[in-house]
């Protein structure tokens, strides 16, 4: 008796079987449509995961001889233009499948070995099994500026060097926007590739310009861009501004339709527009003051960050707080012959950093080391630094008895303190990094998300 092969099922009927309870998303009710939001994002996870795999296999054919190349076959001039073509997407979004189903394809050694990918950490991070959820999945698009960047850096650092960035970038992937994901790979780029950072900071230089205009309805434009350096001074000036404008701010219960300045006056203003004001405000002073120095503005503290050994040597790279790309040693060093330098520890036996129930508010110095840690707010992706964000407990003051200790602390802005607080958010501290776990309703899997000053490897 003979049988008859079972006939293998058609991918897309299943599919579309499976998500046919889902058709009418006006018909359901809030949660299932959350529910489906859910699934859905991870049945994308899988199909990029089997698209990538596809792609990377297109691109190592894509280099044989004669009709076994899929590319030249079908008459096209890349890999990129086929895809284009049978999945109905642009050349570029193409590009972007092909270039990471190559770097996170197996690799085929001159003696027929098979080798890992060139990116193997970032390959398991789109791979997305069936079995399981797509737990810190890595989109396409995010994929895609990781290994650009990498490439990028790779000829000017170690394998090993390369190998902490790429770990780094896919542990926080998950947790940012692709566009704070280009900004943080592109301050790994300039920490594994050292040398390449003084040809791009003098690029940035020589790019820097102020352009005036006026608009059609009488408003005045300015265009300005800015160097690493010159913005450092700039935007800490402003921002500690703003912050101290955004501490006048009582911010009433969940239910108040405004809040106040000062406590008397609604503030309507946006963000943009305090910010703008206070800019004003730095250049209506100088013109009408007569004495030196801002004396009655919130005094300024540009904050540079650099390892001694580096400082020391003129060789790597440091960062200004508020400020995202990269600037050389040799910056850090000008910058501190211009200023009158503190060196301060923070936490030594002359300064109390925890401070149990016996104090509500946490000390400026507790500020200072949480600003440290967190660089800002500890929110994943939040751009806000330290001077607009508050010191709360992690374990409410009140409620829950929290100690005003400094693994009690984080900082956040008011924006991310209500969400957490409106969402019930959990926050824990672990090796001074703090995580932040999603409520079930906008996570099922409640994968908890790294926050705070993102640490960037030291080239060696």
């Amino acid at each position: 008796m003979t049988t008859t092969p079972a006939t293998p099922a058609d991918p897309v009927a299943v599919l579309r079987d499976a998500l046919a309870p889902f058709t009418t998303p006006a018909r359901l009710g809030r949660d299932e449509l959350l529910a489906l939001l859910t699934v859905l994002g991870d049945v994308q996870a899988v199909l990029d995961a089997v698209k990538l795999r596809a792609a990377g296999e297109l691109v190592a054919r894509s280099v044989l001889a004669g009709e076994e190349n899929p590319v030249t076959r079908c008459g096209h001039s890349s890999p990129a233009v086929l895809l284009a073509e049978r999945w109905q997407i642009p050349v570029p979004a193409a590009r972007q499948y092909c270039l990471v189903g190559d770097a996170t394809a197996p690799r085929m050694s001159l003696a027929g070995e098979v080798l890992p990918a060139t990116f193997p950490v970032l390959a398991a991070a789109v791979s997305a099994p069936v079995d399981t959820p797509p737990v810190g999945w890595v989109s396409v698009e995010q994929a895609a500026v990781i290994v650009r960047e990498l490439q990028k850096a790779a000829p000017g650092c170690t394998v090993s060097d390369l190998a902490c960035g790429e770990r780094v970038l896919v542990e926080h992937a998950p947790s940012l926007t692709v566009t704070d994901l280009r900004t943080l790979a592109g301050q790994v780029r300039d920490r594994l590739d050292q040398d390449g950072i003084l040809p791009r900071e003098h690029r940035q230089r020589q790019r820097r310009s102020l352009t005036i205009s006026t608009t059609s309805d009488g408003m005045t434009h300015l265009d300005w861009y800015l160097d690493p350096e010159s913005a450092g001074y700039v935007i800490t000036a402003i921002d500690t501004l703003v912050g101290h404008e955004l501490r006048k701010v009582r911010f009433h219960d969940a239910g108040a339709a405004t809040d106040t300045v000062g406590g008397d006056v609604p503030e309507s203003r946006s963000m943009a527009q305090i910010r703008s004001d206070t800019a004003v405000d730095v250049f209506r002073h100088l013109a009408t003051c007569t004495a030196t120095g801002l004396n009655s503005k919130p005094p300024v503290t540009v904050i540079v960050r650099i390892p001694l050994d580096t400082l020391q040597s003129g060789i790597g790279a440091g960062e200004i707080d508020g400020i995202r790309t990269p600037v050389s040693a040799g910056t850090v060093r000008r910058m501190a012959a211009d200023a009158h330098l503190i060196p301060t520890i923070l936490g030594t036996d002359s300064e109390v950093l925890d401070l149990g129930r016996s104090h509500r508010l946490f000390t400026r110095a507790q500020k200072l080391a949480l600003a440290e840690r967190d660089g800002g707010c500890a929110w994943s992706g939040c751009p806000h630094p330290p001077s607009y964000t508050e010191a709360h407990h992690i374990r409410w003051w009140d409620n829950h008895h929290g100690r005003t200790d400094l693994s009690n602390g984080i900082l956040l802005c008011s924006r991310h303190h209500h969400r957490i607080h409106h969402d019930n958010w959990d926050i824990h501290v672990d090796d001074n990094i703090p995580y932040f776990t999603p409520p079930p309703h906008i996570d099922p899997h409640q994968t908890p998300r790294p926050g705070g000053r993102i640490r960037i490897p030291h080239a060696a």
